[in-house]
């Protein structure tokens, strides 16, 4: 299997590598810039797994050519529109796209750009970025990719795929029902984001407050009432998961959401939590503090925050 995946960021670099490491036949899309430093300096993990290194195969929107079965997009969701046209001249007849984004609104995009036999569904959990001296690094033992067809022909090339993921270094799970995943990660991701945004700290900070523990979980209750108002019923083990990481005591996790805002970046507010509160209002649903953390992330992008 052929495997274009788009840039080296903190869920592209990161899994990519591992697949190199575990011999697949993987190509980067990089910008020259990146092409030139990667092929001086190779591709560098840091992971708690251990540190290695991979000399990728790299290529530029100038030299794309058709010839990929599978490409893998995983860009931030305000990034879409440019990376879903970067990508347009690699798919060949038989090429399937296979995004890792948060939420869902990006699949309707991808649709209607490549037709929905044209698509899988994926979700990525991993906490990773890369860093300025152009090294990714994985920042929990967390590393996962679950991917799941849409039809017949696009299950059968899911497999394919995970078949690919399974010599390599990561978590790799195929999905009989990749909607259910999807949208059970995105309520997960929203009341994350969510609530470290608004308290500009991690979860175990939250949780060692008298009501930290209370907010988180009524947060999480709001976003699986929109999923389940919405005929998306969220799996009894996967909200017991979801809230053991949400609560964990003395836990540093956060989302990417607050690492991007605290650094003057744009974020995924309006793809994360404004998608799932429109939703949320058009089933009726009572969303307080869903509603408070869009907000906030709209004030600060707005500039008018504090800073």
């Amino acid at each position: 299997m052929k495997i274009l995946m788009l840039g080296v960021g903190g869920v592209g670099g990161y899994f990519g590598a591992r697949l190199v490491q575990a011999g697949a036949d993987v190509t980067f899309l990089v910008r020259p810039a990146r092409q030139a430093r990667l092929a001086r300096d190779g591709l560098r993990i840091e992971s708690p797994y251990g540190n290695f290194q991979v000399s990728p195969r790299c290529v530029t929107a100038e030299t794309l050519k058709p010839g990929y079965d599978v490409i893998v997009l995983a860009p931030k969701a305000f990034d879409l529109d440019s990376a879903i046209d970067t990508v347009a001249p690699a798919v060949g007849a038989e090429t399937v796209v296979l995004p890792f984004l948060n939420g869902w609104s990006h699949l309707a995009l991808l649709d209607a750009r490549f037709g929905p036999s044209r698509v899988l569904g994926g979700v990525a959990h991993i906490a990773g970025e890369l860093g300025a001296d152009g090294v990714v690094r994985q920042l929990s033992h967390i590393h996962s990719l679950t991917v799941g067809g849409r039809d017949d022909a696009t299950r059968a090339v899911a497999e394919r795929f995970i078949a690919a993921c399974s010599a390599a270094h990561f978590d790799s799970t195929l999905s009989q029902d990749i909607t259910r995943v999807l949208w059970e990660k995105w309520v997960f991701l929203a009341t994350l984001a969510g609530a470290t945004t608004l308290m500009g700290a991690p979860v175990g900070a939250i949780v060692a407050t008298p009501h930290g523990d209370a907010l988180i979980r009524r947060l999480y209750g709001e976003c699986v009432a929109i999923a389940e108002a919405d005929g998306r019923a969220v799996s009894r083990d996967a909200s017991g998961k979801a809230l053991g990481l949400l609560t964990e005591p003395g836990s540093a996790f956060t989302a990417s959401m607050l690492r991007d805002l605290q650094a003057g970046l744009p974020t995924e507010h309006e793809h994360v939590l404004g998608a799932l509160v429109r939703i949320g209002e058009a089933r009726a649903c009572d969303l307080p503090l869903l509603t408070a953390a869009l907000v906030h992330m709209q004030v600060r992008a707005a500039g008018c925050g504090v800073p």
